[in-house]
């Protein structure tokens, strides 16, 4: 046992409890089981690892030899909590030091080994392997996912930590059902509900994670060992000052991982095959420490992802797109689109890592770069959006405009799609030169110096002195002083240092006026309020201060603070920075899945209530401006101001 440990303590008639650095633990005299565990892998001074059951109450975690017959007899120790039933079957817990709970099962066991409920409520979990899990049948009508995962597996409770879960038998292996709560089925989820991930989704926040451990045959013992591992983040300078706590302990927060496809969208309903945000999880992963199992594990399912977004949602002509998934591939624009530029970077990301994979993916990626070539419909250099974009709501042959911003008409000159597709053919051009392909990149490059010729005056409002988000068919400019539109030019190299030192100043000066504040919550996209005719009908999504109408968020942190630290304004992107790491260690930013439209936290006013409507894995993208901004890693992402 560690030194200053604390001992379990059974002063109450029903319950023993344990109270460690890195976990706690309430054992059920009356059944034999578990009522309650926390995790801290950080192991700091915070009682949230002793204030909020991660099992769900009133199941706890139960073990299987104990069904029928309710302990007869427990003895405690120091740090061992013994039980025995009357048919003489044993469970044995050992606080083996103030990582690790062994659990040792003796006699009477049956194929159902040990068995728990995790509250999703508090931490929606994710559970990695070395290979990928097997999806399984479920009669249950409330269980929409059904895995089995090979032993050792790691869960992670996002905000609280990691525990791998391993076992002395090679035969014992996890079952989990991924279950919806009978109470909050068929709740509303918003506007009109008209689109079908929204109304089938039934509010999984309010459900559970059952866990059961298995054995191919009946055994007469077996140990399980709950052991809480250390927080887990790419290596970094300083990374002992504790005000970098808030990116240890959320790094992982990022890859939530789909139950039925395994691989990684929003959060652990949305699968990410085709997905507008898979960028974002690349250029993560590029900068990840090699030789790191958890982050192998992560890059495989990673690349499972982009292979299957290639495979199943790349249509006829080259656009990827969720759309296509499993569907009929005509092409002619699907939904998203920066989803196709998206995946070009992602795979772009791969080569940074596994090589072999991207050139074996290369000649789709070539494929949705050609489809980009032809969204420069004027011949002027800029990419144009098949959306309008004069107002929202707008009728067109596509349906409802989208890109990451979805709140918004953003149309035709699309800003935040046109830096992702230049971003998408540079990084893609450098790859092919790497591959000796240089023809095929020249092709590229060509477009990229019609694009680089006018790009700022196509954008530039001197009106505002700031880069307008969209310039509509109709010729309006629609410039709300998007954070974005200028911040993501900055790093792409396509705005001039002084130019956009100049304008992240006025952004600045314009969110203090707006009583911002330290910005401790996240990064507005706009700082200006978006005009009616631009918005969703909808106030509680779209009122200023809202959502992404002024709302605060994480993932446009990165752009932010990047360029801030790339244009020279170091203590101000630090004084920004520490803020939001100081929130994000501080306070619970994993809101769950759909606890109802304006209620999770990912979204946030500027006096912290919470306003989204889903929570975003993206959310926690603004930690890489720690890597690529403050420490000035080289990254892909980021050209380097002269």
């Amino acid at each position: 046992m560690e030194q200053k440990q604390r001992k379990i303590e059974n002063t109450h008639p029903r319950y023993a409890c344990f109270e460690g650095k890195f976990f706690s633990v309430t054992f059920d005299k009356t059944t034999g089981g578990i009522a309650f565990f926390g995790v801290e892998s950080g192991g700091r001074d915070r009682d949230k690892h002793a204030s909020y059951n991660l099992m769900l109450p009133s199941y706890g975690a139960k073990n299987g030899a104990f069904k029928k017959h309710s302990p007869i007899k427990s003895e405690f120790t120091d740090n061992t909590a013994f039980f025995e039933n009357s048919e003489g079957s044993v469970a044995f817990y050992e606080i083996k030091d103030l990582h690790t709970l062994n659990i040792k099962l003796n006699k009477a066991l049956s194929n159902d080994i040990f068995s728990t409920r995790l509250a999703i409520k508090t931490a929606p979990p994710t559970i990695w392997t070395r290979n990928e899990p097997k999806k399984l049948k479920s009669r249950n009508p409330m269980t929409i996912f059904k895995s089995r995962y090979e032993l050792p597996m790691i869960v992670f409770f996002p905000d609280y930590g990691r525990v791998e879960i391993s076992s002395s038998d090679k035969d014992v292996f996890c079952e989990e059902e991924l279950q919806l709560s009978k109470e909050f089925t068929g709740l509303d989820l918003g506007c009109k509900n008209y689109s079908y991930n929204h109304n089938r989704i039934h509010s999984l926040h309010y459900g559970s994670s059952f866990l059961t451990f298995k054995s191919k045959s009946p055994l007469e013992s077996v140990e399980l060992t709950f052991k809480v591992l250390d927080e887990c983040y790419p290596s970094f300078p300083e990374e002992n000052d504790e005000r970098y706590n808030g990116l240890k302990r959320n790094w992982l927060n990022s890859f939530a991982l789909n139950r039925e496809l395994f691989d990684m969208g929003d959060n652990i309903y949305f699968h990410g095959t085709g997905h507008l945000a898979v960028h974002m999880k690349s250029d993560l992963l590029q900068i990840m420490d090699d030789g790191n199992e958890q982050f192998e594990m992560i890059r495989r399912a990673f690349e499972r992802q982009m292979k299957r977004s290639f495979l199943h949602s790349q249509a006829y002509d080259g656009e990827v797109s969720v759309c296509y998934f499993n569907k009929e591939k005509k092409g002619g624009f699907a939904c998203s689109v920066d989803s196709t530029p998206g995946a070009i970077i992602a795979l772009t990301g791969i080569a940074s890592w596994n090589l072999p994979l991207a050139k074996k993916l290369l000649p789709n990626a070539v494929k949705a770069a050609d489809y980009l070539l032809t969204r420069d419909t004027d011949g002027d250099g800029i990419f144009e959006s098949p959306f309008p974009g004069d107002y929202m709501g707008q009728p067109t042959e596509f349906g409802q405009q989208g890109n990451w911003w979805d709140n918004m008409a953003f149309g035709h000159k699309d800003i935040y799609f046109n830096y992702l597709c230049h971003r998408a053919l540079r990084e893609l051009s450098e790859l092919l030169h790497k591959l000796d392909k240089h023809s095929l990149a020249e092709k590229y490059e060509k477009q990229l110096e019609k694009f680089d010729a006018v790009f700022f005056d196509t954008f530039y409002n001197p009106d505002t002195d700031l880069m307008a988000g969209w310039i509509s068919r109709n010729g309006a400019i629609h410039d709300y002083g998007f954070t974005f539109a200028v911040s993501m030019g900055i790093n792409e190299g396509l705005i001039p240092r002084d130019t956009g030192r100049r304008m992240i100043k006025t952004l600045l000066r314009i969110m203090d006026k707006e009583g911002y504040g330290e910005l401790r919550f996240g990064i507005p996209g706009n700082v200006m309020p978006i005009a009616p005719a631009d918005t969703i009908d909808w106030a509680c999504m779209s009122d200023w201060g809202q959502y992404e109408n002024g709302g605060l968020c994480g993932m446009n942190g990165f752009h932010f603070l990047t360029s801030m630290y790339n244009v020279g304004l170091t203590k101000e992107a630090d004084k920004i920075l520490f803020a939001i790491l100081n929130t994000y260690e501080k306070e619970l930013t994993h809101s769950g899945l759909m606890p109802g439209y304006c209620k999770s936290i990912d979204w946030r006013t500027k006096n912290g209530v919470p306003c989204g409507y889903n929570y975003l894995a993206d959310n926690y993208y603004f930690l890489l401006s720690v890597y690529a901004g403050k420490f000035n890693f080289p990254h892909s992402a980021v050209i380097p101001c002269k």
